[in-house]
């Protein structure tokens, strides 16, 4: 503050100095009528005193250039001194965003501790949890091994009961297959003496016939009768015996319940006359009667199913799953099963060969058809022809 006061007292006294200086030129300029640069006395003093002023303002600025840095700075530094403010006011920038940086770093530290602290105590609880636990197992491991003792005594005792039981098991195994033995020996027998005087097994189909529609139950009881002689009179032949008796015995149930199916029936009607059982020599035959509604199944030149095999090598196996599949789509489209064999028709051996013996020959994928040879009914059999094609 006082070097402050001492450059204020310095200026007053030069600014006063140097006006009185100026005061006395233009006073002796005035009286001696001097002129300076050929202008007049009046305009000569007013250059004295313009003079002065300037000599004043530069004495003022030099002596606090001087003595000032701050006033250096304003006259001399001032480029400088922007450039810096700019500088220092990026710095501020950039520090204030690392700053917000580093609150926003600090809020999600700070809810990072906060999780792992509320993880601790959760793990401390279960820390706590686990402990009570396992004091608890400590005591169930206790029990648990008395348990164990109890069922290790009672499963030796077990042994001991099931190696007596397999010992027991083991007799009454031998027992058994003695009389296994024994029963196969009976029904050998029984066998032997039984098959040699079989007329007919049972489900045996003894004879099939058709009934037209548009009959009453008494038209239709009276064709189940013609065919029931028909029936009887074949097995008597069977029998080479030309009594005219009754060997065929069908229950009346039965008759009038097909009776009134057949009378019933828009359609023709398959009867079929089925042994109920096995049919021996000098017994009598009992049967059943079933019936069918009589259709036209197949058309001659109809494909009943059609397959791709691979040709070459051993085709045999693929030829007789085939005609299996045949067998069964023949079936399922109606036609009536062999009730013995289960077919629905036969194809001769010779065709077989050959056609095994196509496929081969041939190489690459092999298209087989089952073509119907004739028109084959509810009653079957169905007559086919096997067509053998390159499937490439």
């Amino acid at each position: 503050m006082l070097v402050g006061l001492g450059v204020i007292i310095i200026l007053a006294i030069m600014g006063g100095l140097i006006a009185y200086i100026g005061d006395k030129l233009g006073t002796k300029v005035g009286k001696r009528r001097m002129s300076l640069f050929g202008l007049r006395p009046k305009h000569t003093s007013i250059i004295v005193t313009i003079v002065t002023g300037i000599l004043i303002s530069a004495c003022t600025l030099g002596v606090l250039t001087i003595v000032s840095k701050d006033v250096r700075t304003a006259l001399f530094g001032m480029e400088q001194l922007k450039a810096t403010m700019r500088q220092l006011n990026a710095d501020i920038a950039t520090k204030n965003e690392q700053l917000a940086s580093g609150k926003q770093l600090l809020a999600t530290k700070t809810k990072e501790l906060q999780t792992i602290q509320n993880d601790v105590q959760a793990t401390q609880e279960e820390l706590a949890e686990a402990r009570a636990a396992r004091d608890a197992m400590g005591e169930d491991l206790v029990s648990a091994q008395e348990a164990y003792k109890e069922a290790t005594q009672k499963l030796a005792d077990s042994h001991k009961d099931i190696r007596q039981l397999e010992a027991i098991k083991v007799d009454m195994e031998n027992h058994i297959s003695d009389l296994q033995i024994t029963q196969k020996q009976l029904e050998t027998g029984i066998t032997t003496l039984r098959e040699g005087t079989v007329l007919f097994r049972i489900g045996e189909t003894l004879s099939s016939g058709v009934v037209q529609p548009g009959l009453d139950e008494i038209g239709s009881e009276n064709a189940l009768g013609n065919i029931i002689n028909n029936t009887n009179g074949m097995i008597l032949r069977r029998l080479h015996s030309d009594e005219s008796k009754s060997v065929l015995y069908v229950s009346r149930q039965n008759v009038a319940a097909i009776a009134r199916d057949i009378a019933a029936s828009k359609e023709p009607m398959l009867v079929r006359i089925i042994a109920a059982g096995n049919i021996i020599y000098g017994e009598p035959t009992l049967a059943e009667i079933k019936v069918y509604p009589y259709r036209l199944i197949f058309h001659e030149g109809d494909v009943i199913y059609t397959s791709v095999m691979q040709g070459g090598g051993n085709a045999q196996d693929g030829i007789l799953s085939f005609l299996k599949d045949v067998n069964a789509q023949s079936k399922a489209k109606g036609i009536l099963p062999d009730t013995l064999t289960g077919e629905v028709g036969s194809l001769s051996g010779k065709e077989l060969f050959e056609t095994i013996h196509k496929v081969e020959t041939m190489n690459g994928p092999v298209q087989i058809r089952a073509v119907v040879t004739d028109d084959a009914y509810t009653s079957g059999p169905v007559h086919i022809h096997l067509v053998v094609t390159s499937a490439s």
